[in-house]
């Protein structure tokens, strides 16, 4: 009986408050994990250094046993740059998202505009039709809108859950006013989700501030070993880079084990 009170009491008061962790997992390995380190899920990707980009149909193949018990929403963006998109780019995604539903994804992450730097309704509505059925995410295309309250007003109409942001910054905690912005003005409509440059030495700030409960990282560091003896200088011959990353277990759990404090203590 008491411990029904005191959690009550928690409820009442809003301090009890339960973050929950995308991990930016960069192919199969970020993704196991991911899982092995507590993350809640995760956005499937590749070309983390290019900003992210869809990720390839054997990634897809490879990863889908996951997603039979792993919430993964998988990245559409069939090009770095701008987020401005032709009728044949449109397609592409398009067709990306009906494979990634064909493989049993929990949804998709999505964002395209116009010229003029508002939310692309027509290549939204597409891309959302050939993934009916699905959970959709907005990419961090709000951060280059014209306008991200008015963009956040279009998501919440076209039926978005989430979206993640900078707040229209390099990094999230850069952006922390204006995701706390956000958040304070939509945050009961749409999830509004931190992201950029996250890591545990910053997510308590960003959180505590924000108020947000969804936050976003990589945590990925250097993989060594075999590469550093046979390119001792991290390039091949002709200079090209022979190093990559994934997302570091050990980081995770440390990233996870604060978020819980966080969440316990609040």
């Amino acid at each position: 009986m008491l411990n029904v009170l005191f959690f009550s009491l928690i409820l009442h008061f809003n301090m009890f408050v339960m973050v929950k962790f995308e991990l930016c997992a960069n192919g199969y390995q970020s993704l196991l994990n991911g899982i092995a380190g507590g993350a809640d899920c995760a956005e499937l990707c590749e070309a983390i250094e290019l900003g992210g980009l869809t990720p390839s149909y054997g990634t897809l193949v490879r990863c889908a046993d996951l997603a039979m018990r792993f919430p993964i929403r998988v990245l559409i963006r069939c090009r770095p740059g701008n987020y401005i998109y032709n009728d044949d780019e449109i397609y592409i995604m398009c067709e990306d998202i009906k494979r990634a539903r064909f493989w049993g994804y929990e949804g998709v992450v999505i964002g395209a505009l116009t010229a003029d730097g508002r939310i692309d309704i027509p290549a939204m509505k597409r891309m959302m039709a050939a993934g009916e059925g699905m959970e959709f995410t907005f990419n961090r295309a709000i951060d280059a809108c014209e306008n991200q309250h008015d963009a956040l007003i279009t998501l919440i109409n076209l039926g978005f859950d989430k979206v993640l942001t900078s707040g229209c910054q390099p990094t999230a905690y850069k952006g922390i006013s204006m995701i706390e912005s956000m958040h304070d003005l939509f945050g009961d409509q749409i999830n509004i989700m931190a992201g950029g440059g996250i890591n545990s030495n910053n997510i308590l700030k960003i959180l505590k501030q924000t108020g947000v409960t969804h936050c976003h990282a990589s945590l990925t560091s250097q993989v060594t070993g075999y590469q550093d003896d046979l390119y001792p200088n991290g390039i091949d011959s002709t200079g090209s880079s022979m190093r990559y990353k994934v997302s570091d277990l050990s980081k995770i759990r440390k990233f996870v084990k604060i978020i819980k404090q966080y969440t316990h203590f609040e």
